[in-house]
């Protein structure tokens, strides 16, 4: 495999991406957990350990790593396709696409459940709405005939 690996300046793509976002290099420090004056010597620095660069990549949702070597990515149109939680950075197989699908077959049919309840309290309410609407055309029935007896 022929891999091309470059030079990077990782303080630099670090201060980059900190800008991008907007970041204050004192709200950089708290999110890698350094002081503001270590903030500094982090932009300077032209290399740097690989878990402090995982912290960092974290703090800056951003892989730092992917600057040094590009690696081509062979995607099947089938894994392209399927995302989980509308996160298409999700690798999945088979397994794992099945177990999402029974859970959320599960849901719907938990969501079915609870619309057929739902419907048939909105039928039962119906009725009882009738039979109060029925009683109250008989209660102004039985008024105006006790108004036309006492006239």
């Amino acid at each position: 495999m022929d891999i091309d690996i470059k030079t990077v300046h990782i303080g630099q793509a670090i201060d980059r991406r900190r800008n991008e976002l907007g970041l204050s290099k004192s709200e950089f420090g708290r999110r890698i957990g350094v002081p503001q004056q270590h903030v500094n010597r982090i932009l300077e620095r032209d290399t740097m350990e690989t878990n402090k660069l995982l912290k960092v990549s974290e703090a800056l949702d951003f892989n730092f790593f992917a600057l040094f070597c590009a690696v081509s990515h062979k995607i099947s149109a089938y894994l392209a396709a399927v995302t989980l939680n509308g996160n298409a950075n999700n690798a999945i197989g088979d397994g794992e696409l099945a177990a999402q699908l029974s859970k959320e077959q599960a849901v719907v049919e938990t969501q079915r459940e609870t619309i057929k309840m739902l419907k048939e309290q909105i039928d039962n309410l119906n009725t009882q709405i009738n039979r109060l609407d029925s009683n109250l055309k008989d209660k102004d029935e039985i008024i105006k005939l006790l108004k036309e007896r006492s006239s």
